[in-house]
This record gives C-alpha cells, structure tokens and sequence, in this order.
C-alpha cells in the first residue's frame, strides 16, 4: 500500500476535480442519486480513517520524556487537535473522541498481536463503512450509560 496521507491527497484532488467542473448540475437524477450513495460510502469512510487515527496515537507516552502527541502539536488534547487540524467543531470532535475509545485496539503485551477493540463487530462495520461515528455512538449510546450493569458478554452479543 502506498503512504495513506498520498492516496487521500489523491482523493482530495480528484474530489476537487469533481467539484470544480461543474458536471454534478448536468447529472440525471439517477446519476445524481447515484453520487449521493457514493458520496454517503466516502463521508462514512473519511470519518472511519479519522476515528482509526485517533484511536491509534499515544497520548502519554509511558516513560518516554517526550511530549503526548497533542503536545507536540501545541494542543492540550485531542479534540482541540481535532478542532485545529479536521476543522470541525468541539462536539465532533468530542463525538471522534468517543468512537476511538470504543473501537480502539491495544497491542498484547505478551504476544504483541491487536487485541479485540472494546466493541469489536462495531469496529469492522465503521471500517468497512456500514456504519459511520454517528451510527457506531447511537449503538454505543444506552450499552455505554448502563456502565458495569451490562456485563462484557451481554455487551459483545
């Protein structure tokens, strides 16, 4: 796989393309529909590639003496970050902030394999764009607020 900050400047450029031609007005309606649902699968797999990099950074790194990657940034935390760099407002960030605990991956000590994301199936269904953040949270939402009453079985059927 080529470097992903390449392949998404590629989208980014194509997208742009797309927009600056002005072909979206000329479109049938079914064309039109038709890039709608694209659109949709891009929108929800944009948001997966945000949450899987929030879900992967370090923010203290154990013993290291160097900054928490927000630090190094000149950000106190992950959602200013989020708010500077994807420009968007503290809620989505907030809401970015949420998926990436519940479909964060820690690495096994022992054996250094992923181990399961908290919510394992709902992870695979955001990375291959079933669902997007919003969706993941709504499925999240009530199981979340229920804390230690739902036990880990219950919450992974």
């Amino acid at each position: 796989m080529n470097n992903p900050v390449e392949v998404l400047g590629q989208v980014v450029a194509d997208l742009d393309a797309v927009l600056r031609s002005d072909v979206i007005a000329r479109l049938g309606d079914d064309e039109k529909m038709g890039l709608l649902r694209v659109a949709g699968e891009v929108q929800r797999r944009v948001g997966a590639v945000v949450v899987e990099v929030v879900a992967s950074v370090d923010e203290r790194p154990a013993g290291s003496g160097e900054p928490a990657f927000c630090g190094r940034y000149g950000c106190r935390t992950v959602n200013e970050l989020l708010q500077r760099v994807v420009r968007t407002d503290a809620a989505g960030a907030g809401r970015v902030v949420k998926a990436a605990k519940a479909v964060r991956r820690e690495v096994g000590l022992s054996s250094g394999s992923w181990l399961p994301a908290r919510w394992p199936a709902l992870r695979e269904a955001l990375v291959d764009g079933t669902i997007g953040v919003a969706g993941l949270l709504a499925a999240i939402g009530p199981i979340e607020q229920a804390g230690s009453r739902v036990g880990t079985a219950d919450r992974l059927r």
